[in-house]
């Protein structure tokens, strides 16, 4: 065998190791970065905390200014995907402040597939205001809901991301009697509230 042929089949093994080489570490180098990612993202550091108290603070004073019972902010996310491989829609209430006497019911509300309301979400991609009561009958389901929590009047809010993306909603609850400070005038300074909110949101 000459010479160049076995420096042609060095050179041959020698790239192989080396692209296998590269490989492996870059797959070891990946997996720690998306680990560290992932470790980073699931732990809770003092700047979440800093934010959550902002939103809570925030939250309760639109809940004691407008006199409501209950104020909670709820957020979409991915619940796991459908057999087709298609995202399931969900939302969880992630911020809540009622007032005294007043059940809280956010452990309640986890993981809602949003085609619970279908009617609802569908008029917040139109609307970014809305008074819902149980003797609305555009929206069958939240009846049903508002019923059971003893709600008369809701205020719902879409929060908006940069690109107009729906993030989550804003919830206002009047329990018992109506509320007559809820009304549309509110519909500017609520929706300026939601672009508030969704300022810690996506940070």
């Amino acid at each position: 065998m000459s010479e160049s042929i076995i420096i042609s089949i060095i050179s041959a093994v020698t790239s192989i190791v080396v692209a296998v080489i590269t490989v492996v570490v870059k797959t070891q180098i990946d997996t720690k970065t998306a680990r560290k990612k992932q470790e980073d993202e699931e732990a809770v550091f003092a700047d979440d905390l800093g934010e959550m108290v902002a939103v809570n603070e925030f939250i309760e004073r639109i809940r004691a200014e407008y006199e409501f019972d209950r104020v909670s902010i709820c957020q979409f996310h991915n619940g796991g995907k459908f057999l087709n491989g298609r995202s399931m829609k969900k939302f969880s209430m992630t911020y809540e402040t009622v007032a005294p006497g007043i059940e809280k019911i956010k452990r309640r509300y986890q993981n809602v597939l949003v085609s619970e309301f279908p009617k609802l979400f569908s008029a917040m991609l139109q609307e970014d205001f809305m008074i819902v009561t149980p003797d609305n009958e555009n929206f069958p389901s939240m009846r049903r809901e508002l019923q059971a929590n003893g709600i008369v009047q809701a205020v719902k809010v879409p929060i908006r991301g940069l690109r107009g993306d729906i993030l989550g909603f804003l919830s206002c609850h009047v329990i018992g009697e109506e509320n007559d400070l809820v009304g549309n005038y509110m519909r500017a300074e609520f929706i300026e509230k939601a672009n508030q909110i969704s300022g810690y949101l996506i940070k």
